[in-house]
């Protein structure tokens, strides 16, 4: 899990109070608000060309926050929250070495060219971040001054006060802290757009679903989720579950399988949740997720009192019947929806195991890391990943009759109806109040030391 929970304190605030009580609602300061920028002309490329610099705008928000500034917003159609927790994700390590092209774009204002790191141009003060929690400073629509809110935005979440859009904030669960608000919304978000709107998972648990030949509510789905253990992963995993999937999680170590199956195991039907540890081989690879997503199907099925098919009826001593993810996917009894996010020698066998009519979805390409990013950017690294990177046949699609679609969740914010949508689907799904999440939490000033050096 690359979320760091960063704990931040409003001007009124001391730095060595290391309090995580609710901020009062004001901007009267002990000290200057401030905010970790990339100064002025000063390019991407490396974590230490970050600044903790005061504020700088007349109006006391982020310097620089595209949501509010670059797309004009007027003063009633944003909404200021002084910070009380941020979210550190593995995105804005990106963003501030510059290999993230909307990062790029906003720099360069509103002529939407990139030249942040071309020699070209004016580059503008940029503040990274895109998810936080806090207190609402000043009433506007559904809000008023002092509410306890969450929120997302377009970067600048790495101030002591944010501008964002109204509808991109929610109230904060009441048993929740800060820190579980700021540690919510990008991993939850990403993992709803992935499944639902990029994937195309449908409610199985709908009740206005209809009933299948055996007279369940539901037919057998399963999903396959990659880093099932991650910020991401985990909340994939659970969103599957409760919308009726039986999942099976690919993880990086037999620890974090426990944690898997800890938090998962139980939502699905029956013992049917699956988890593997993956292989640094493909081949070994291949023929553990295959088996996995079998013994899934297998057990669901006998678990929901659907009856089984003669061949795994005939069968069910001797898993696996197939002993590739194609075999697997051609008799039926693969996935019907991946998310994936590891790319390289793992990408093949994941859309390999998906069965006709399912769908894969990508988000991110872990492998491209796996030299850690460190101070500046690995190119030797990153240029050898970049050409073993894996190829989609378009042939392949329509001939197995399958579905592949990438997004970046940044972009989700030009869509301000489907983003709307999207967080109250997922909020709705998964917000809970007895909720107890064990998250790393530091000082606002001390940023840096979490992901420098590398992660």
């Amino acid at each position: 899990n690359f979320l760091l929970l960063i704990h931040c304190f409003i001007p009124s605030h001391s730095l060595t109070t290391g309090t995580t009580t609710a901020p009062p609602a004001t901007t009267s300061s002990s000290r200057t608000a401030s905010s970790w920028t990339i100064p002025k002309n000063v390019k991407f490329g490396k974590l230490s060309n970050l600044e903790f610099l005061p504020i700088q705008d007349d109006d006391g928000t982020n310097m620089k926050d595209e949501t509010t500034t670059a797309l004009g917003l007027e003063e009633s159609q944003r909404i200021k929250v002084a910070t009380a927790a941020i979210g550190l994700n593995f995105a804005d390590v990106f963003t501030v070495l510059g290999l993230y092209k909307a990062a790029n774009l906003v720099r360069t204002g509103n002529n939407g060219k990139d030249t942040s790191n071309s020699g070209g141009g004016i580059l503008d003060p940029f503040v990274p971040g895109i998810e936080f929690a806090g207190v609402v400073l000043e009433a506007n629509g559904d809000f008023t001054k002092g509410d306890r809110v969450f929120g997302f935005t377009r970067f600048g979440a790495y101030s002591d006060i944010v501008s964002t859009r109204p509808e991109f904030i929610r109230k904060i669960p009441n048993k929740w802290s800060f820190e579980q608000g700021a540690a919510f919304l990008v991993n939850a978000l990403t993992a709803w757009h992935g499944l639902v709107n990029v994937g195309g998972m449908p409610d199985l648990l709908s009740k206005h679903r209809k009933k299948n030949d055996n007279g369940n509510q539901k037919d057998i789905y399963v999903v396959v989720v990659h880093s099932a253990s991650g910020g991401v992963g985990l909340w994939a995993s659970e969103i599957a579950a409760r919308r009726g999937a039986v999942v099976v999680g690919v993880v990086g170590s037999e620890e974090k399988k426990d944690t898997f199956m800890k938090r998962v195991g139980t939502l699905c039907n029956g013992d049917a949740a699956q988890c593997i540890v993956r292989s640094n081989n493909a081949r070994d690879f291949d023929r553990d997720l295959a088996e996995a997503c079998q013994k899934a199907r297998h057990l669901s099925q006998r678990s929901s009192g659907g009856g089984v098919s003669s061949t795994a009826a005939q069968q069910q001593q001797s898993l696996p019947f197939f002993s590739t993810c194609l075999q697997t996917a051609e008799a039926g009894y693969g996935a019907d929806l991946v998310m994936e996010c590891y790319g390289g020698k793992y990408f093949a066998p994941s859309m390999e195991v998906i069965n006709p009519g399912g769908s894969l979805s990508t988000y991110g390409a872990t492998t491209y890391n796996d030299s850690g990013l460190g101070e500046g950017i690995p190119f030797v690294s990153l240029i050898l990943n970049y050409i073993r990177r894996p190829r989609v046949d378009p042939g392949e699609l329509t001939g197995r009759n399958i579905r592949v679609g990438g997004f970046n969740l940044i972009f989700l914010t030009e869509n301000i109806d489907l983003l709307v949508t999207s967080l109250d689907g997922c909020v709705q799904c998964l917000c809970r109040n007895d909720e107890d999440d064990d998250d790393s939490i530091h000082d606002f000033d001390e940023m840096m030391e979490q992901v420098n050096p590398p992660l």
